[in-house]
């Protein structure tokens, strides 16, 4: 994307550096406008450097020729603004245009990303935030933090600009179309936890970051995600997305089925045990006892019980993680769960549970054959996104019939 960098006049200036590089790094073309304050802070040369174009100060530059606060407005796609201190947000609420950075926000008519930086009683002051009100109602703006820390005075409160990775995610999803809004997700992820007692327990390897990709992926793209984890699942705080913790095979049914009749989507990303201790003790056994311990019963099928009740109201995609034969147990698997699609997913040495690539295929209901494919967790997320927006589409096309 063609993006402009506005930084404002504070000690929080010194994080542009790394977004700016980030920036870069990622493929995004860039153009960095800076306040005659944030240039004491950091010296222009350094976003010359690091974005590889020239950095507009006065309002007079022309970095882009003359009028380049015009042809800038008009050649970026979006504008971030970090940091956005007190002074800079009043003068852009006002309309006011002294400098090149306020031209360029005055004459820029896409999406706008902030990440405000100031002092906690200067961020909860009554006037910054009718500041900040009067700006969310003129422009199309997405506000980043701003977080709770140490501040350059000491004091600790709400004030810190949020990190660059922060309002690079919020970048990333500004990006993604918003073609699942209103869509009600359910994902499930993680593996679950069947005692033998309270110390020795049934689970396997699986971390759940696939489920985690999947949520973000969705929600960037308007869906309300809802995910029903396992233990040590490591959640994201992330707009769009809550999650409910379960432990327990048995667990995570009763909160799958609370939440599938405001659904219309159920993606079983989770690692859920087949079996559970027939006779858990509430106590640590003995060694001696561990043998008595190991008599199993089947655990439900989450997926398969959603497919006997939603199959024909709901979307359902599954997940087969498998060793071998992979396509072919997948499709037997999704036939025999009653399920729209499902992705076949190789696990072994180096692939699978939170390992860096995975080997995977994604069918449809009426497939006979599949490739696995060589791909990150990001990528089989937009794949999978991808999916439900045609599922979804189709299904309400039919529904009109």
């Amino acid at each position: 994307m063609r993006v402009i960098l506005g930084v404002g006049g504070g000690i929080a200036a010194y994080k542009s550096c790394d977004l700016a590089s980030r920036l870069v790094q990622q493929g995004h073309e860039l153009s960095v406008v800076m306040t005659q304050t944030a240039s004491e802070f950091v010296g222009p040369l350094t976003f010359r450097a690091l974005s590889g174009r020239p950095v507009a100060i006065a309002a007079a530059d022309e970095p882009m020729g003359p009028l380049s606060h015009v042809r800038l407005a008009r050649w970026a796609q979006v504008m971030i603004i970090a940091p956005l201190t007190q002074n800079l947000l009043a003068r852009l609420s006002l309309g006011l245009s002294s400098d090149m950075l306020s031209l360029v926000f005055q004459g820029f008519q896409g999406p706008i990303i902030v990440a405000p930086a100031m002092e906690p009683e200067m961020w909860l002051s009554p006037q910054t935030q009718k500041r900040m009100e009067d700006l969310l109602d003129q422009r199309q703006v997405v506000v980043v933090g701003p977080n709770h820390g140490r501040m350059a005075s000491g004091y600790m409160g709400p004030g810190r600009m949020a990190e660059p990775a922060e309002i690079i995610d919020a970048l990333w999803r500004l990006a993604k179309p918003k073609n699942l809004a209103g869509v009600s997700v359910v994902i499930t992820a993680g593996p679950t936890w069947e005692h033998f007692d309270p110390v020795r327990l049934l689970t396997n390897p699986s971390t759940g970051s696939v489920g985690i990709a999947l949520a973000k992926e969705l929600s960037a793209r308007g869906a309300q995600v809802t995910v029903v984890h396992g233990p040590g699942v490591s959640t994201v705080k992330w707009p769009g997305i809550r999650y409910v913790a379960t432990e327990s095979a048995r667990d995570m049914l009763d909160a799958v089925a609370a939440l599938m009749p405001a659904a219309d989507v159920l993606i079983g990303a989770a690692a859920v045990s087949d079996f559970r201790p027939v006779h858990p003790a509430s106590q640590k056994m003995p060694k001696s006892a561990l043998e008595q311990a190991w008599l199993m019963e089947a655990n439900p099928d989450i997926m398969a019980e959603m497919g006997r009740l939603y199959h024909d109201s709901k979307i359902l995609i599954g997940f087969a993680a498998e060793t071998h034969n992979v396509v072919a147990s997948a499709l037997a698997k999704a036939e025999r769960k009653r399920l729209h699609a499902i992705v076949a997913n190789a696990v072994g040495k180096g692939l699978g549970f939170g390992e860096g690539e995975y080997q995977a295929a994604i069918l449809r209901g009426g497939d006979v054959d599949g490739t696995l494919e060589p791909m990150t967790k990001e990528r089989l997320a937009e794949k999978v996104a991808e999916l439900v927006t045609d599922l979804h589409t189709a299904r309400r096309m039919s529904d009109r019939v």
